[in-house]
């Protein structure tokens, strides 16, 4: 990330001060890729091989700050997507790239009592349980998120509160609020009926020498289900709720360890439940994570596996199993630029359909928000991209 003063030039857009610093940061990625999804039980739930050109999570950021005197400063942030640059902005779900889609804020920080912020921010869980296992972040072969094999309770939290402690000898604690904006809910039996799916983190991380170490806990509200609701022709006339999820709940524990010989080795443990309304069973599931990296000058070579676990409290608990190894290599050109190359593969069970959180593959309803990957399909891709950070 480099700094640029450039107020003069952006006074206009961001109505700052003509004193203030403006921060511009970001990375533009790309590769070529050769991915399939296979295994479904049906043939035509198969993805065929398929030659594409992917963007790898690019983005653009605007920051800066303040200084308020007395240690304390007002700090902001403005970041946003470029994602799918390389197919005009539109994703395979018929989405398109807007403004401040990613970690966007306004707050206060100060040495003494942390930062707090206010807006579209990672949760606490997110941030602070992240240790560097993801050893090709921001590539097809990303392993980490709510769909994916490994840390499925990271989110990034809407119309948030957000603390992120000072550092106290190697330890940083935080906490993250996330207000539930759209409580009420109407539906047919009951008429309007009242929701509460806030979601809160409290996480903390400890790094001493080569060691990290992060844990967290993550709580979300209870939750809806819809169905529409249709006349004798068929017309869709609206959409029904009926309550379907009291809470969801995540634990999570990661460390890692860098030796000075360029190794870095580590582990993470994730235990998420859900507890539902009425009859229905509440179900738990776990999931883990081995991650190495090993560098050697300007070039990596990375491995991962994890295991996504089975299902309890489900009658077919085995058949909600997933697994995902990944292989790459990495090749920093400059301080700015890097090549890299990958290959990973997803292994779901019959009831899973675990997917990549970058550049998912869909089976059905691809260029529309009902885009899916069919359960037990298999996804996987290799491929090679150039990163340019600036």
């Amino acid at each position: 990330m480099y700094k640029h003063t450039l107020a003069a030039a952006l006074a206009a857009i961001f109505t700052l001060p003509a004193h203030a610093d403006v921060n511009i940061y970001g990375f533009i990625s790309a590769g070529v890729e050769s991915a399939k999804a296979d295994g479904a039980a049906k043939p035509a739930d198969n993805y065929k091989r398929t030659t594409r050109v992917t963007d790898e999570n690019s983005r653009i950021g605007f920051k800066g700050s303040e200084d308020l005197g007395g240690g304390l400063k007002a700090v902001w942030q403005l970041e946003q997507s470029l994602r799918n640059f390389e197919n005009g902005g539109v994703n395979d779900k018929g989405e398109s790239a807007t403004f401040a889609t990613r970690n966007s804020f306004v707050g206060l920080s100060d040495a003494a009592a942390g930062t707090f912020v206010l807006g579209n921010y990672d949760s606490a869980y997110k941030r602070l349980t992240d240790v560097g296992l993801n050893v090709m972040s921001n590539t097809t072969a990303d392993t980490h998120g709510s769909s994916s094999t490994y840390s499925r309770g990271e989110t990034r939290l809407k119309n948030s509160v957000s603390w992120t402690s000072p550092n106290w000898a190697g330890f940083i604690a935080g906490f993250s609020y996330g207000f539930d904006e759209d409580r009420y809910v109407s539906t047919a039996a009951t008429g309007e009926q009242r929701q509460n799916n806030d979601r809160w983190s409290l996480a903390g991380q400890y790094s001493n020498g080569g060691l990290k170490v992060g844990a967290g806990y993550d709580r979300a509200g209870d939750k809806f289900s819809s169905k529409e609701i249709k006349d004798k022709n068929g017309v869709v006339t609206g959409i029904d709720y009926t309550p379907n999820i009291d809470k969801t709940q995540f634990y999570k524990l990661a460390a890692a360890y860098s030796f000075t010989t360029g190794t870095t080795i580590g582990a993470g443990y994730e235990w998420g439940r859900v507890d539902y309304v009425g009859s229905k069973p509440d179900t738990k599931q776990n999931d883990w994570h081995l991650a190495v990296v090993q560098k050697f000058g300007a070039a990596s070579v990375r491995a991962s596996y994890g295991k996504l676990g089975k299902l309890d409290g489900d009658a077919n608990a085995d058949d909600f199993k997933a697994s995902q190894w990944v292989l790459g290599a990495t090749y920093d050109l400059t301080k700015q630029t890097q090549v890299f190359a990958y290959a990973t593969k997803i292994k779901n069970s019959s009831a899973q359909n675990a997917n990549f959180s970058v550049n998912p593959i869909y089976t059905s309803g691809q260029g529309s928000s009902k885009a899916s990957l069919a359960k037990g399909t298999d996804p996987q891709a290799f491929g090679a991209g150039l990163r340019v950070n600036f």
